[in-house]
Formats: C-alpha cells, structure tokens, sequence
C-alpha cells in the first residue's frame, strides 16, 4: 500500500493555502499534513491548523518557518508571496524537502533561484497547477509550430480584480511557450497593450492583454488570426479547486523524485515541457 504523501503548505493561510489543505484532508489515504506556514504576523500563528481549515489536524499549527524536520518524501507547495519565496526555498534546501511552486509574479532573480534550487532538492515550477492550462500550453506550442509565421497571435487574460501581477504568470508562459515554437524574443516581441497612433501591426509581434474585474478566477484565451480564418485557444477556470487539486497531483508525482528542475508537463507526461 503507497503512503501518504507528507505535505508542508506554504502560504497556508492564503485562499489557494486553504483550499489545497482542505482537499489534504479530504484525502487521507493520499496526503498528510505535516506542516503549515504563513507570514509571521498573522493572527492564527502559533494555532492548530483545525481552527482555519476545517477537517485539518489539530496536532499541526500555523508557524512563521517550516517544520525542523519533515518525513522522508515531503513535498512543500509554495503559494505565498514572492518577497518570501527567498526564505521559503532556502529553508526547503536545508530540510532537503521538495517543493512545488505555484507563486506567481517572480523576477529574473527569483527564477533563477528557482532553478537553482533544483540542484539540491526536486522542485516543480508552474505558475499554473491546472491540467487544463498544461494542455493548453501544449496545444499553444503545437498550433504555433504547424500554422506557421502566417498567423498573427495575441494573448488575452482575465482575472478578478485583487489580483496584483499583469499579465499573470500563464499568460506569460504561454507567450514564452510561442515565442520557443516560433524563434521570436519575448522581451523584443511581445506587447503589452496598444495605445495611441501605433502603426500597422508587424507579423512577429504577440499581442498581450490583460484584463481584470469581478471574482474571475481565471480566463486564458490565445488567438491565431490568419487570411480568412481564425483559431481560439481557450481555457477557463470557474473554481479554485482545479488548481488546487492540480497542485496536489504534482505533489504526489515529485515526492520522492532526484533533485532537479521539473514541471506540470513532467507530471503530466506531455512533451515538450511548456512550463519551465
């Protein structure tokens, strides 16, 4: 009989925190929750996790830094802040726990210290854990390589209006995704919105758009626009569970794995990797 996976939440106390724990519970026979960690001025630091997750175990409390010791194939699933992410990784090296990570809005060097990482522990970076936006993803690489340059591409995303990055970190992925399928430069080549007298539209540019109002959880739409047709990628989320339980699936796939640099389209099974 396989055993649980042990899992450490970081970012517990966030709305995806929650949920994630709360489908952890649900699922004794997969999962255990080892471990739970938010921002060291939150209220409920210092007690038990049953008092803001229903269902979790009232022998784990919310703390400000990661257990001392986790079980061997713990895996850590990173929704917090990016300011925090620094302290989060290096303390994911020192327990040697694997980490999944789902944080949105990282720098160049927060990236690459990401990757960095994956040399000492196994770490899964996505900034999407849906299996749908993994597919999508793939299906953008692949559109991309068989339409060719005829095809003009734009990104449109909508979130709801909380959210704080623009443009999210999946419809970022998805113009890196075209951008390697393509040989364009995202830096050179995408758009972030138009404004004002700019010009004919060039054929290498990716047009991004981002949106924002209500509680809309998630909306990521590509379109490829040639002479006479078009074609629509679309992928909407209308509950935060599919993210969650995305994060979980991955959790179960990278406990245990060597170290190294992973992602959902590795868990998944789906080549090439579209979510570096």
């Amino acid at each position: 009989m396989t055993e649980p996976t042990p899992i450490v939440m970081i970012g517990a106390a966030g709305r995806m925190g929650r949920m994630i724990l709360e489908l952890a519970a649900a699922d004794a026979k997969g999962f255990k929750i080892v471990g739970a960690v938010d921002r060291a001025d939150h209220p409920m630091i210092g007690k038990p996790l049953s008092e803001l997750v229903p269902g979790a175990p009232a022998d784990v409390c919310l703390e400000a830094e990661g257990p001392a010791a986790v079980p061997a194939g713990a895996v850590a699933i990173h929704f917090s802040l990016p300011d925090a992410l620094g302290a989060h990784l290096s303390w994911n090296v020192q327990a040697g726990c694997a980490a999944v990570i789902g944080t949105t809005g990282l720098g160049d060097e927060q990236k690459k210290m990401v990757e960095a990482a994956g040399a000492r522990i196994p770490v899964l970076f996505t900034p999407n854990t849906s299996t749908g936006v993994s597919v999508l993803c793939w299906l953008a690489s692949e559109a991309t390589r068989l339409l060719g340059p005829g095809f003009d591409v734009e990104i449109i995303e909508m979130h709801h209006h909380n959210k704080q990055d623009a443009p999210s970190g999946t419809a970022r992925r998805l113009a890196e995704v075209i951008c390697e399928a393509s040989g364009r430069d995202y830096d050179r080549d995408v758009i972030h919105g138009r404004v004002g007298q700019v010009g004919a539209r060039t054929p290498r540019e990716i047009g991004m758009h981002a949106v924002r109002g209500g509680d809309v959880v998630g909306d990521h739409t590509i379109v490829f626009a040639g002479a006479g047709e078009r074609i629509e990628l679309t992928h909407r989320a209308s509950s935060r569970q599919t993210f969650a339980a995305g994060a979980l699936r991955a959790a179960a796939w990278l406990s245990g794995r060597r170290p190294g640099f992973y992602s959902m389209n590795d868990a998944l099974g789906l080549q090439p990797s579209c979510n570096k």
